[in-house]
């Protein structure tokens, strides 16, 4: 399965308990973000949420990332160098210092009877961060005008766009975006016809001319 076919999903969790898990889907309902936000109940599914969807950070109670969470952390860290991996519970600090040593994002520490109620809550915060990121982006985006063929930029074709504007070669929009090089190009391709670009170089001046790009 190549990158720009696999499902999208901002954040898996991975809890211990049914209890957590409710809590969390339950939020990511009622904020319209079902699809984006999972549970799973194992490190195991939490690795083939991984494989099988581009994942933006990934929460995982101690726990579950037994018996060598450090392992488990590098592990995650080499083999999805793009998801950021969080680890929530109750950890030593010298754990929890060789954990973020082998890789992982952040340690959120917590009581043995507070993880799961820290992780709720965490996980709360980062979708209404998201929503929030989110709403700004849409209230900012400038207002497109239809290229010469009479279509509109599409959100990926804008995000290729605005990318080679700040001088990213293609390489690195695939990076940025999760996506591969192949799939930056086919976007810049039918980019550059709406436009009426003839190159790059061409594309980015006209969008500083229309004001695609402030």
């Amino acid at each position: 399965m190549i990158e720009s076919e696999k499902a999208m999903s901002t954040m898996v969790v991975c809890v211990q308990t049914v209890q957590a898990a409710r809590a969390i889907s339950a939020n990511a309902s009622r904020m319209g973000q079902s699809l984006a936000i999972r549970t799973v109940d194992c490190a195991a599914a939490l690795l083939v949420e991984l494989r099988q969807r581009l994942v933006q950070t990934a929460v995982i109670d101690f726990k579950l990332a037994a018996p060598n969470p450090v392992i488990f952390a590098q592990t995650l860290r080499n083999r999805f160098p793009h998801t950021a991996l969080i680890m929530c519970g109750d950890a030593d600090p010298r754990v929890a210092a060789m954990v973020v040593a082998a890789g992982a994002r952040g340690v959120l520490r917590a009581p043995a009877t507070g993880g799961d109620a820290l992780l709720i809550a965490f996980t709360q915060a980062f979708q209404f961060a998201c929503r929030a990121a989110a709403d700004t982006a849409a209230e900012t985006l400038p207002r497109q005008r239809p290229g010469r063929n009479g279509s509109l930029l599409s959100n990926r074709e804008l995000e290729v766009l605005w990318a080679m504007c700040e001088g990213l070669t293609n390489a690195e929009i695939g990076q940025r975006l999760h996506v591969s090089e192949d799939t930056v190009k086919t976007h810049a391709k039918r980019m550059y016809n709406k436009l009426g670009a003839r190159d790059r170089a061409q594309a980015v001046a006209r969008a500083f001319r229309s004001g695609l790009v402030a």
